[in-house]
């Protein structure tokens, strides 16, 4: 047997293919995030499709369509690059954040009290999301505004709730917030 042949057989099936694609430009770029999201799209759809919505979701449910989504993700961006991974996934992360940049266009103090509560579960939901696909600079650049709003949503607790209250909305906060409150304070 041949040098080649050996190496070919000790290294697999994929030995002499490139292993990753390369985004190359801000136009391909653009093209490949356009699929992520529509691909991302398809598979929440093929998710909740497959929930019966008559009944409400148990915890084992939920926790086996969380998995499955992290699955199809893991296996979604394992093609590219890490540096091309840290792009696609930031990119969701970064159209999110400046939907939070127009809320300050809002006039109106309820329905902006209402868009920045659904914005909120939108960026938890979706850190919570991508997180395991985060670099660790990633993870404090994204979590620093949710920490900012934590601790404005605990200073507003104090200030309009008796103790009892306090307590019991600090905890729900807490939970809330969970997934982005052990990540290292951002470096000012």
């Amino acid at each position: 047997m041949g040098e080649a042949k050996r190496r070919k057989q000790i290294l697999g099936r994929t030995y002499g293919q490139e292993s990753f694609i390369r985004i190359k430009g801000d136009r391909q770029f653009e093209d490949h995030f356009q699929k992520f999201c529509q691909a991302w799209e398809q598979k929440l759809k093929e998710i909740s499709h497959s929930n019966d919505s008559e009944t409400e979701l148990s915890e084992a449910k939920i926790q086996e369509n969380d998995q499955t989504f992290q699955a199809w993700l893991t296996q979604y961006l394992q093609d590219y690059r890490p540096q091309d991974r840290e792009r696609l996934v930031g990119g969701l992360l970064d159209f999110l954040y400046a939907e939070m940049e127009k809320l300050d266009n809002e006039e109106d103090s309820e329905k902006l009290q209402q868009k920045v509560s659904n914005w909120v579960l939108e960026a938890i939901t979706l850190f919570t999301l991508l997180k395991p696909h985060l670099t660790d600079q990633q993870q404090r650049d994204y979590a620093h505004p949710l920490l900012e709003l934590y601790e404005i949503m605990l200073n507003e607790v104090k200030d309009e709730m008796d103790e009892a209250q306090q307590e019991e909305a600090r905890a729900s906060l807490a939970e809330m917030f969970a997934v982005c409150l052990d990540i290292p304070a951002v470096e000012e």
